[in-house]
């Protein structure tokens, strides 16, 4: 349930997105609770699972990076990351561009880890989805696609005086 003021009065609009939250939310939690398995089965937990992602995913990728998208605290990630580091998924190197800095990417076996699990939830999305009408799915797609687009977006900034 998303937390609202209780004393404003919600438009349309508002309650669209509340309940747009809480279906995404739900989805999320039901898909993290079914891939529980299947990371359990690759001898990791969801947050490295998280942190392999993003290693993955950002360019140059360092613990402070990692840290930050997850809003946690670089001790927190750099945990993660030993642990990943230990278990032959991540490695460290030294930046190209900058000595001082210390660059994070997937090994080999990092990369089939993170491609297993992705499949195991792209399995779970497709049984799900399964017997749904194919206007549905495409209009679901169109939507997220849509919101993400907006959603990385950065907001117009305000002519307003600080």
């Amino acid at each position: 349930m998303v937390a609202t003021p209780a004393l404003a009065p919600l438009g349309p609009a508002t309650r669209d997105a509340d309940r747009l939250v809480e279906s995404v939310h739900d989805v999320m939690k039901t898909v993290l609770h079914r891939v529980a398995p299947a990371l359990d089965a690759e001898g990791i937990s969801m947050g490295q699972f998280w942190s392999l992602h993003l290693v993955s995913s950002l360019r140059a990728a360092s613990l402070s990076t990692v840290a930050r998208h997850l809003s946690v605290s670089a001790p927190t990630a750099c945990a993660s990351v030993d642990s990943l580091e230990a278990q032959g998924l991540v490695s460290r190197q030294r930046s190209r561009v900058d000595r001082r800095s210390v660059e994070l990417s997937l090994t080999a076996k990092g990369r089939r880890v993170e491609s297993r699990v992705w499949a195991h939830i792209g399995r779970l999305m497709a049984e799900a989805a399964d017997g749904l009408p194919r206007e549905d799915l495409a209009t679901a797609l169109r939507v997220f696609r849509e919101l993400s687009r907006r959603l990385e977006t950065p907001p117009p900034r305000s002519g307003g005086a600080a």
